[in-house]
């Protein structure tokens, strides 16, 4: 027993002494164990770095442990708790002055927009991420957050099944990583990630060839996504045996996968795995394993569900709140003090007029949202004008989302119209000239002609109609009217 009593000061004694370096050399291991994706460790070394950086009062500590461990609740489909970690997160000293804290922040807020069909937002703020990444004083940082950022734009678009606008992004993210000479693990991760993202966007596309080609040149190359993120490729590999008929394949890679997803603590991963391992054993003749994976799949989208709610709430209030903090407080006061002499100027002509005052009103309220959406077209026509002159990949869907009536009108008239006919159009209708469409388009101006008259012989469009005006009149009519 004395020995006991002896050797128990010294076990104290012996006991690692909490500092700042001590938490920041945790930091890199918990670094580590988040790209493996073992989540339980990273969970756990998250949860000890909050409590250690609490007792010594480190901001770095404790904002990357609420961070770290919002990554974690959103993957674990817990989004409204995920949203209050993020909130202590940010408010951390450390955050606010954090270049890359900043941006990991926005990244997960942008998420949460994804979470609950706020797409829209979501890709605003990825694309100020992609902005705000050349200011980054570490090339890697940079390339990390611009390529993270386009890769996740995609994902947006393939959800919306705008396929076209998803490969451009993909590609876009895929590209800048290949053109490094020297690519960092996390750069390797990014890449290899997006090469499977673009792999699963070619099977949704049904173009299988493709996927087969890219998925046989992933394989063979040197990027690979460490430990349980491999569950993406084996997603992958399933998807494509499933596509061409190798449904007892596709099951083994389905549950190889699941097996991966399980230690990430994906849930969405895990449901939709879930689901396609049901779909796949069915096919494959087993309706019982087929019904079991099914129940798994509802389970999960059940939770999902009684989560939704308040993850909504959270996250319109946190867009609320962010879009109050937009206005510049000078300006803030001033429409204060606007809105209140109104409220005085209207209560008065109330008590004096009563009816004149009424009838003024619904004309002001009117006059000011034709103002207000005014505004709104110039700057969206001025910034579409821009694209196209810049010939941007992005001008056709800006565009579709501007005018989305156009497309659709002229394809009732004439399905067949390829894009580059429906681009045309698209220039026609923004009052381009044939000498500016030969300049931003880098043909001759006699083509342009040219491709008026076949495209007045395809739309049906008479020569004594101005082709501008009937492409202006499209937007504004239904086209049995125009046809």
């Amino acid at each position: 027993m004395k020995i006991l009593f002896f050797l128990f000061p010294l076990f104290l004694l012996a006991q690692q002494k909490i500092t700042p370096r001590y938490i920041d050399s945790q930091i890199k291991k918990i670094e580590t164990l988040g790209r493996e994706g073992k989540s339980d460790q990273y969970i756990k070394g998250n949860t000890l770095l909050l409590k250690h950086s609490k007792l010594i009062k480190y901001s770095r500590g404790i904002a990357l442990g609420y961070l770290n461990l919002s990554y974690s609740l959103f993957f674990a489909g817990n989004y409204k708790k995920s949203m209050e970690y993020l909130k202590l997160a940010r408010k951390e000293e450390f955050a606010q002055n954090d270049f890359t804290s900043q941006l990991r922040i926005k990244r997960l807020f942008s998420y949460n927009y994804i979470s609950v069909g706020l797409y829209q937002q979501a890709i605003s703020e990825l694309r100020e991420i992609a902005l705000l990444s050349d200011d980054a004083p570490i090339d890697s940082v940079r390339l990390q957050a611009k390529t993270s950022s386009y890769i996740d734009i995609g994902l947006i678009h393939q959800e919306k099944k705008q396929f076209d606008s998803a490969t451009i992004y993909i590609k876009k993210g895929i590209n800048a990583l290949q053109n490094c000479r020297k690519l960092t693990p996390r750069l390797k991760v990014i890449l290899a990630w997006g090469k499977l993202t673009l792999i699963e966007l070619k099977i949704d596309e049904k173009k299988i060839d493709s996927a087969k080609i890219y998925l046989k040149q992933l394989e063979n190359c040197a990027e690979k996504l460490p430990g349980n993120y491999n569950f993406k490729l084996f997603l992958a590999k399933g998807k494509v045996c499933e596509e061409t008929g190798n449904y007892q394949q596709a099951v083994r890679n389905y549950a190889k996968s699941v097996k991966l997803v399980q230690e990430t603590k994906n849930i969405v991963a895990l449901r939709d795995l879930y689901q396609s391992l049901s779909k796949a054993y069915s096919k494959n003749g087993n309706p019982d394993s087929a019904t079991i994976y099914l129940k798994k799949f509802d389970a999960i989208t059940d939770t999902l569900t009684s989560l939704s709610p308040p993850a909504i709430e959270s996250t319109v209030q946190e867009l609320v709140t962010q879009k109050e903090n937009e206005i510049n407080s000078k300006t803030r006061y001033f429409m204060y003090f606007l809105y209140a002499t109104a409220v005085i100027v209207i209560m008065f002509f109330l008590v004096l007029f009563g009816k004149i005052r009424r009838e003024r009103k619904i004309v002001m309220e009117k006059e000011f949202e034709t103002m207000i959406l005014s505004q709104k077209v110039n700057a969206a026509f001025n910034e579409v004008v821009q694209l196209a002159k810049k010939n941007d990949p992005e001008f056709l869907t800006r565009f579709q989302e501007v005018y989305p009536n156009i497309f659709p009108r002229l394809l009732e008239i004439e399905p067949l119209l390829l894009a580059s006919e429906l681009k045309f159009c698209a220039l026609l209708f923004l009052n381009f000239s044939s000498k500016d469409i030969a300049e931003y388009t880098f043909v001759k101006p006699e083509s342009v002609q040219t491709r008026k008259n076949r495209l007045r012989k395809k739309l049906n469009i008479s020569s004594d109609e101005d082709l501008y005006i009937w492409m202006k009149n499209i937007n504004n009519s239904r086209i049995h009217s125009l046809s």
